[in-house]
């Protein structure tokens, strides 16, 4: 979606507020409801004359009065880095993983939106290059009016697809209502705030065939607020945007989760931000002094700006965040080749079917 920068937030409410929460009503209004949610997923680019994206230039510049989200095959003209610690900028200075928010074609989702995790920070890792053991992304399905996250992976447990309640044989349709991060027939009328008990299976290589026998029970809910991003040291003051903050619980109930995975998206951005707030009370893995003295690490790491913790549930200490403010031009004056995740997938032989590049004729 193109908009100016001097745009509100009442634009992204006037085109909510025109989407009834029957997916059916919606479509017979004519509501392209998956644009809407898109706008959020997917990282802008900052135009110049002729309509063409300015290079090295993001959204985020004070000059960038018009921008639209990038397109499919466009490439980078910057990419989103996280904020490394103080005391370690010397030897990260462009902070730990980069995390582009890019649209993909595939054969059997149409465009889905890849969020990569590319490290470069520590040996043998270096941004723009898919290193295996530690890089990855989540990749996010759009459909009626539903955002999911469909697969996933990353260096601790590789990679996996996330799917909803499905019968016989995996196919597209079993991923696109499972890791929910927003779902407008579920959300209040004419906006973008609501709450689901979502129910999902993530599924590794040797069990990507067919539908699990048994399901996780997952709250979710979703809603739109300011929130303030911290800026890169020389990259001008902290910035509030808009932004979509949907909270994915380990449990059912609020009252007895595990932990919560906290997800930012913003309309300049795509994916700005993410956080990790575990139970005081502890787990297997875990005990609550263990707990503690994660919690009281991390916020000695000054990676993150403030967050307040999830509400209306267990109590919740913040143990892992990154926060992908740094702006890094792209290394090539026209840009940088779009693709990470999915693209290593393919490679590598990993990518299921419905996954695959789309047929080119």
């Amino acid at each position: 979606m193109r908009f100016s920068r001097t745009a509100t937030a009442i634009a992204v409410f006037a085109a909510v507020a025109s989407i009834a929460t029957p997916r059916n009503t919606a479509a017979q209004a004519g509501v392209d409801t998956d644009t809407v949610l898109r706008d959020f997923m997917v990282q802008n680019v900052c135009l110049g004359a002729g309509g063409k994206p300015l290079s090295g230039r993001s959204p985020l510049d004070a000059g960038c009065t018009q921008q639209r989200d990038l397109l499919p095959g466009e490439r980078l003209p910057y990419h989103k880095h996280d904020q490394p610690s103080p005391d370690e900028r010397a030897d990260a200075p462009e902070g730990y993983q980069r995390h582009d928010s890019i649209p993909v074609p595939t054969a059997g989702e149409g465009i889905a939106i890849e969020h990569s995790f590319d490290f470069g920070a520590g040996e043998g890792r270096r941004f723009g290059a898919f290193d295996a053991g530690s890089d990855g992304g989540d990749l996010v399905i759009l459909s009626a009016g539903v955002a999911s996250i469909g697969a996933t992976e990353d260096g601790g447990a590789g990679f996996q697809l996330f799917v909803g309640e499905c019968r016989g044989t995996v196919d597209a349709t079993a991923l696109r209502h499972a890791w929910i991060v927003a779902d407008l027939a579920a959300s209040q009328p004419g906006t973008l705030q609501g709450e689901t008990v979502a129910r999902l299976k993530d599924l590794r290589a040797a069990q990507q065939s067919d539908c699990p026998d048994r399901y996780s029970a997952a709250y979710t809910n979703w809603r739109v607020i300011p929130f303030r991003y911290r800026a890169a040291p020389g990259q001008g003051s902290p910035v509030t945007l808009t932004t979509l903050l949907s909270e994915h619980y380990g449990g059912m109930n609020r009252a007895n989760a595990d932990h919560v995975e906290r997800f930012y998206f913003t309309r300049e951005l795509g994916g700005t931000r993410w956080e990790r707030w575990q139970n005081v009370q502890g787990n297997q893995q875990a005990s609550p002094e263990r707990i503690t003295q994660q919690a009281a690490w991390f916020a000695g790491t000054g990676r993150c700006s403030h967050a307040d913790p999830p509400e209306g549930g267990a109590t919740m200490v913040l143990i892992d965040c990154r926060e992908w403010s740094h702006i890094v031009p792209a290394s090539d004056p026209d840009g940088d080749a779009p693709g990470f995740f999915v693209k290593a997938l393919r490679e590598r032989g990993m990518a299921p079917p419905f996954l695959a590049a789309p047929d080119p004729r």
